[in-house]
This record gives structure tokens, sequence and C-alpha cells, in this order.
């Protein structure tokens, strides 16, 4: 990437700045390596804990995602690539011993102002060990062959794995299946007696969500791609919410059980936004306007953006909302 298009590209890309998007990764990237380190997840391999590599005092204003931010920056910057694009594996040459501290060399203005000591040799060894992590990190359904770790599949790999509090999506999916169990109880017993404008808004939703996603034959292949599907889950959590909205503005001042339900599935389904807005933008950006096999191309590209466990979450959600339509028409013919 030419070094004027290098800004602007993250900019489209990513709606913010080089830094600003190295930042927030590696906030992410500290966050699930603390959450495991400090015992809320998986025990880390016992070298994580026992040899995290340089001990530093973090200056006031200083933290260690601004320095794993800067390392981030500054292996893009030195390859012209976007801050996503980074290959885990390579950024940790900038941790090797005797490797140049990124302070010596070009940074964004905004990190020499983040603290003192971001980007010294003490810094850059104090984040090693968050690095190796996640490189090395186990999964429960391991990665294809042949795919690249870069920063931006291992954030949503990570995002996607349910052992962490941000990677915590079966919550809400359980929680929504104990709403529509709830409710079909209450109904069964009389408890809840559902009106006749709850029995036809579950009608329409309930046949909204039937509907295909779109012809098998609008992209030649016999499914949709990822994000086509994930789209439509986050349609249909803002579906949802409007649906449950109108139903508790219709005058009933406490939440009746579908306003539950359709709540609880509508949060499971929002889950998938960020990854689907993120994904959609490399897309937008990354897309060749013809390809000379576009159903191969748009394979390849989904299997170096798209992490196993991001697809679980898809499959697992899409099931919920077919429970849901089943729910929804047993509300409406009964």
């Amino acid at each position: 990437m030419d070094r004027n298009e290098w800004e602007p590209g993250h900019r489209v890309a990513y709606n913010c700045g080089a830094w600003e998007r190295a930042r927030h990764q590696a906030h992410l990237l500290v966050a699930w390596y603390d959450e495991r380190d400090g015992g809320l997840g998986p025990r880390m391999s016992p070298r994580f804990s026992t040899d995290p590599g340089a001990r530093v005092k973090w200056p006031w204003g200083s933290t260690r995602h601004d320095t794993l931010g800067l390392l981030l920056w500054r292996a893009a910057c030195d390859r012209g690539i976007l801050v996503d694009q980074v290959l885990l594996a390579d950024a940790l040459r900038y941790c090797a011993p005797g490797a140049e501290p990124l302070d010596t060399g070009p940074m964004p203005e905004a990190a020499r102002t983040a603290g003192i000591g971001v980007g010294s040799a003490a810094s850059v060894a104090g984040i090693r060990h968050v690095l190796q992590a996640h490189v090395e990190a186990g999964l429960p359904r391991p990665r294809p062959a042949g795919v690249r770790l870069t920063l931006g599949y291992r954030v949503r790999e990570s995002r996607a794995t349910p052992d962490w509090d941000l990677g915590d999506w079966p919550t809400p999916l359980r929680q929504a299946r104990q709403a529509m169990g709830r409710a079909d109880d209450l109904r069964e017993r009389g408890t809840w007696k559902p009106t006749d404008h709850e029995r036809s808004t579950g009608a329409r939703i309930g046949h909204g969500l039937e509907q295909p996603a779109r012809p098998a034959a609008a992209s030649g292949h016999p499914a949709p791609s990822w994000l086509e599907r994930a789209s439509r889950l986050t349609a249909t959590a803002d579906m949802l919410t409007a649906a449950a909205d109108t139903l508790l503005g219709a005058g009933r001042d406490d939440a009746s059980p579908l306003v539950t339900v359709l709540g609880t599935t509508a949060d499971a389904c929002a889950r998938l936004k960020a990854d689907t807005e993120e994904t959609g933008r490399l897309w937008a950006a990354e897309a060749p306007r013809e390809p000379s096999d576009r159903a191969a191309w748009e394979v390849a590209w989904e299997l170096s953006h798209v992490p196993g466990a991001l697809l679980e979450q898809t499959e697992e959600t899409e099931h919920l909302v077919r429970a849901l339509a089943v729910f929804l028409w047993v509300l409406a013919v009964r």
C-alpha cells in the first residue's frame, strides 16, 4: 500500500485511523489474556505465568495496550499494510531480545504522549507474553490448514470463543431458550393469556423469519455466505427489538412473556453486530470488482476472515431463531 494511502485506507476499512485501530485491537488482546491469567478462564500454559518477560512498573497514563498497540501499528507501518493484516507471529520479532526499541523509530504523535515508557525496551518486553499467548492459543475448533493468523482474524476468533467475558455468546442464547420455555409453561397453565395483538404480532414476525435469506442461484453457492447470514441475524435483532418496544407501548405496564422472548432473542442475535459490521467494511474495501472466479474467491476470502468459532456462534444463533419461529407459530394457532 502506498504510504499516502496507508492512513486513509484504515479509515475506509475500519472507520478510524491506524493508531486508534491498533490501540483498540490491542486492548482486546490484553483483556483476553488478563482474564485467563487471572484464573477466570482455562489455565494458561505454565510458562506464560512463570516467565512473563521483564517486569515493568507501568507509569501513570501508560498501559500495556498502549505499548502493544504501538507494536501492532509499527508492524503495519513497516510493511505498508492495514493493522488487521499484521501476522501475529511476525509481530513477535519486535519483542525479540536485542530488537530496536519501538520508541526509537516512527511513532504516531498520540503514542508519544500516551505515557512515559511506551515503546521502550522494557515496556515491549513486558507485553511479549501477551502476544505469544495469542499466537499459541489452544482452540476448541482447529483453524483450517493454510489460514494465516492475522491480528483481525485472531480478534474475531477470540471474540467468538465462549470461554471469556466478551465471547460469552452461549449465555444470551440460553436465556432466550429459557424465556421461551417459561412462556410456554405460563400459557399452558393459563397464567399468561396472549392478547390478539400479541398473537398477530407473533404470526407476522414468524412469517418473516421463515423467508429464505436469498435464492441459492444468486451467487452460485448452494448456501448464503457468512456475511449475508450474519447480516440477516443482526437485522433480525433490530426487528425483534422494534416489535418488543411496540408491544411495551401497547398499554401494558409490565413486560409480557412474549416481550421477554423477543428481547432475549434480539440480544443473542445482536452479539454478531460488531463482527458483521467490521467484516462488511473489509469486504467492501477488499473485494475485487471482477474476479475471474467469484465463487472460488468468496470461499477463499471467507476462510481467511471468518474463524471457526464465529461460524459456530452464527450456526447456534440460527438454530435459536428457528426455535423462535416454531414458538411464534404455536403462539399464533393456540
